[in-house]
């Protein structure tokens, strides 16, 4: 081989290791960064999980809270009478409902949510006072995709069209 034969092998020689460099330093330095941004996603997950464990006795509390407080499902035709005898008397004076739609009855494994559509008409202060005293903790009930609006004959009294839903405990296994 020839003196000149020889520099040019070693050139392709070194060309070659110096890509195959480059190439090893671009797998290396994607392979930190991904490595990297996983120990973030870690650490931060192990943070939710003490302050987890840091709040246990709280979250026993509230789930004893629930075990003792929530109502249980019995069966539909019972709930959806209890839903429309609450709905239908209202407990303020002037307040009035109408169209009440019976929703679907949603079920997880932690709770069985039934609950009515419903109109209801009447002065601004009593429709909401209505709304807070259909809602309290204790009854497991919330107003949810309340729709406020006036009443095309009197501006005074307002229409609140809304979804009333109770949720309840599951029966027992």
């Amino acid at each position: 081989m020839k003196q000149s034969e020889k520099r040019l092998l070693y050139f392709l020689l070194s060309l070659a290791l110096l890509g195959a460099a480059v190439v090893c330093s671009d797998i290396y330095f994607d392979r930190r960064d991904e490595l990297s941004g996983e120990k973030g996603n870690l650490e931060t997950e192990w943070i939710e999980i003490e302050a987890l464990f840091e709040e246990k006795e709280m979250w026993e509390l509230r789930a004893n809270w629930l075990d003792k407080n929530q109502p249980s499902f019995t069966n539909n035709e019972t709930i959806t009478q209890s839903i429309f005898d609450r709905v239908q008397s209202p407990s303020i004076s002037g307040v009035t409902t109408s169209r009440l739609t019976l929703l679907p009855v949603d079920s997880s494994p932690y709770y069985i949510q039934a609950g009515v559509s419903l109109t209801a008409e009447g002065e601004l202060g009593r429709i909401f006072r209505w709304l807070y005293d259909l809602t309290p903790p204790t009854a497991f009930r919330v107003a949810r995709n309340i729709k406020l609006t006036p009443s095309p004959e009197d501006p005074e009294i307002i229409n609140a069209k809304f979804e009333l839903l109770r949720w309840y405990a599951p029966p027992a296994r």
